[in-house]
Order: structure tokens, then sequence, then C-alpha cells
């Protein structure tokens, strides 16, 4: 194999100043050769104990990472619920605020003297005279329906008997 020779220079080193006179002496160069490996035939040795450390250091990642996981699905599951309940509260409260004002509007149109004076008024009725009552009094003014009658199916011809 060929190789090749190469002049790469060398990294100067930080020098503090001293006293001291250094000598002038030329530095030669370093001569680095390159020579091709193939390691296309060599197969990595597993190491079965930092397998199972990575498996291990792994799982442990999991596991907090679900524990993270559940923690802000239930803290996002309070937040939600909070405004849920906080919604149910401001519709139950207008709810009885629709109620009580139905309530007022009933008692209002259920009042006597307004249908009193709406049937005088709009429908023209007016208080019966003394001669047209009827006061009924025990049961001898009641009279006798007669005998029970059971229901009976007419044909569809359309006469009644």
């Amino acid at each position: 194999m060929a190789t090749i020779a190469a002049s790469l220079p060398r990294p100067r080193k930080i020098r503090k100043l001293t006293a001291e006179r250094v000598g002038g002496r030329a530095t030669l160069p370093d001569v680095y050769y390159l020579k091709p490996i193939d390691n296309s035939r060599l197969r990595r040795e597993v190491d079965r104990g930092m397998r199972r450390e990575c498996y291990c250091l792994l799982g442990l990642g999991l596991m907090v990472f679900l524990f993270l996981l559940v923690f802000a699905w239930q803290s996002f599951a309070f937040v939600r619920d909070g405004y849920q309940v906080e919604s149910a509260r401001t519709e139950r409260e207008s709810l009885e605020e629709w109620n009580r004002q139905l309530r007022i509007e009933h008692a209002a149109l259920a009042d006597p003297q307004r249908i009193d004076a709406l049937a005088k008024k709009d429908l023209g009725l007016a208080l019966p005279q003394p001669h047209q009552v009827i006061r009924l009094e025990g049961e001898s003014l009641v009279a006798d329906p007669g005998p029970a009658q059971v229901a009976q199916n007419h044909p569809v011809s359309g006469e009644i008997p």
C-alpha cells in the first residue's frame, strides 16, 4: 500500500514570559503518514451489561414520562371540570331567574281581578242574575241517571239504530 506523507503544522504552545531567554533553534515539522484501514470485516462485540443499562435507563425514562403525562392529564381534567362546574352554575342561576320571572308572570295572569275585567270587557260576560242561579241542596234534586248501560259497537254503514 502506498502511504502519503503529510506535513501538518504543530500547534504553538503558549509560553510564559520569563527572565530567561529561550534559544533560537528552529523546529522541524512533524511528518504524519496516512494509512488506510479497512474495518468493514470487523464486527463489534456486544456488551451485555451496557445494553442492560441502556434498557434500564430507557425504561426509567419511559416511566417518568408516563408519570408526568398522567399528572398533566389529571391537572388538565381538573381545570376542565372546574370550567364545566362554573358553566353549570351560571346556567342554573339563569334558569332560576327565568323560573322566578315565569312565576311572577303566572301570578299576574292568574289574578282574579284581571280575569274578571277581561271577561266583562272582551268577552261581554256579566254576573248572573238571581233568577238564573239554581242552587242544588241535598240529594233529592239530583237527577237519577237511570240504569247503567254498556257501550255497543255499531256497523260502519253510518246508521245508528
